[in-house]
């Protein structure tokens, strides 16, 4: 083991928390790692759509010709110019280097290769068959078990742990924290000179909702109920600097069950599901945005329409492509199987005309080129996928500002010794709207980062 004084402390279990767990003890660096929850993966493993990269083995056995600079103008733009283009040239050119390690490493094929709103090119990466987050968060948690083991120990895990506050010296360097033992209701106090924060964002906390953007207080979420925004609350108590808390993404497909609409949570309906083909009718049955257009756009077309909702709509070939997630949603009751005769009645000639003219090959009146499978077949008795969807707060930009190593700036603008923070809890990567695949890979690139700069500090 690593002859520093104290263990590095990782709050969080999500995949920034879990890549940055695995570096250190790749490394042979002693961790503990805090998770207020009874199990690993956070907001995490819930991901649907994938993770973005750029020159990767699979883009270039696909031909694909994608660049850094595509890469770097679509996160710019969707960002509208507000993020740190520091961070996000970073998080550009790191980008193969993560998924290589995943691919490599952690044995996520990552085989298959989508494009997302607000994309030029395709470049969201995820494996045949198995969800994203679920398969890079399940193959991660095994990959840390075994390097443990081979390493005779220095990982030490303490879930159902809520950290409460951290301690920084008189010369305001990080010295300790105090977590709570959710079980017990103990409080502990930890020696660190060294806390990686990754405890997401606040998507959850109407409390910082209602603060920062209280338009969206009464938004249904995506978010889990551990996602209050904790970490940056607590940085902030101790000098850290907060940024873009304002900027929070509304994503324009949450499902709404059909035996629960109420419910304020919502799962996500999969970015990739109008990524491949899928479409957006209002009530009316009609196309009314390019269904492809970044995630704020999309969000706002949708809370136009009455009752601000709509139908996505699928056909054969698209469950061909993601039939393990429609599965799962038509389980869930968020889905349904039907045909265009069933579903849009009297309605029906309108809706197969438009769906021949969706169909066509060519960009069509709202500006959508590309269109990774059409309606080959359009007949009364063709089968469709149909669920009913509503845009739901989604993903919080701000959070803490940080450099390029995960770092984080106090309120002069000078690093606090010994503090990251990585993944939804930082801001400054995203600006005022994120790319779908883009947080998955933020949390790779600067969870890394995060453990490398620690590294060179203690070698």
């Amino acid at each position: 083991m690593s002859s520093q004084k104290a263990p590095v402390i990782v709050v969080g279990s999500g995949l920034a928390g879990l890549t940055a767990t695995y570096k250190l003890l790749q490394s042979k660096t002693p961790v503990i790692l805090l998770e207020k929850l009874d199990k690993f993966g956070g907001n995490s493993i819930k991901a649907s759509s994938g993770i973005n990269g750029v020159l990767t083995s699979s883009q270039l056995a696909q031909s694909i010709p994608d660049t850094p600079e595509l890469f770097l103008n679509d996160t710019i733009k969707s960002g509208k110019g507000l993020g740190d283009l520091v961070l996000q040239q970073r998080l550009v050119d790191d980008s193969q280097r993560a998924i290589t390690w995943l691919q490599e490493e952690i044995k996520c094929p990552l085989n298959v290769v989508n494009r997302l709103g607000g994309h030029s090119e395709r470049r969201t990466h995820r494996s045949d068959g198995i969800p994203p987050g679920f398969e890079i968060i399940s193959k991660l948690q095994k990959a840390i078990m075994a390097l443990n083991e081979t390493n005779g120990g220095g990982l030490e895990v303490k879930f159902d742990s809520k950290l409460i506050s951290i301690d920084k010296s008189s010369e305001g360097k990080i010295i300790g924290l105090n977590y709570l033992n959710m079980k017990d209701n103990t409080e502990t106090y930890l020696q660190t000179s060294n806390l990686i924060i990754a405890t997401g964002g606040f998507g959850f906390s109407k409390q910082l909702l209602q603060k920062y953007n209280p338009d969206l207080v009464s938004m249904p979420t995506t978010n889990g109920a551990q996602t209050l925004g904790e970490g940056q609350e607590l940085i902030e108590s101790i000098g850290g600097k907060l940024i873009n808390m304002d900027q929070v993404q509304v994503h324009p497909t949450g499902f709404i069950k059909q035996d629960d609409p109420e419910n304020n949570w919502k799962f996500l309906a999969a970015e990739s599901l109008r990524g491949i083909g899928g479409i957006l009718l209002n009530e009316k049955f009609e196309r009314f945005v390019n269904e492809v257009g970044t995630r704020d756009f999309v969000s706002g077309e949708v809370m136009k329409q009455k009752g601000k909702k709509a139908y996505l709509v699928l056909n054969q070939d698209m469950y061909g492509e993601l039939g393990f997630q429609i599965e799962f949603y038509m389980k869930m009751n968020l889905i349904k199987k039907t045909t265009i005769g069933e579903m849009f009645g009297d309605s029906k000639e309108e809706v197969k005309k438009l769906l021949v003219e969706y169909s066509s090959g060519q960009a069509d009146q709202f500006g959508r080129a590309h269109k990774q499978h059409i309606f080959k077949q359009v007949a009364d008795d063709t089968v469709i996928y149909v669920g009913e969807i509503t845009p739901v707060v989604h993903f919080t930009m701000g959070g803490v500002k940080i450099n390029e190593h995960g770092q984080v700036y106090n309120l002069e603008d000078k690093i606090i010794d010994g503090l990251y923070a990585i993944g939804e809890v930082s801001g400054g990567v995203h600006g005022a709207n994120r790319l779908g695949g883009n947080s998955l890979l933020e949390c790779v690139v600067f969870g890394s980062r995060a453990a490398e700069s620690v590294l060179q500090g203690k070698l």
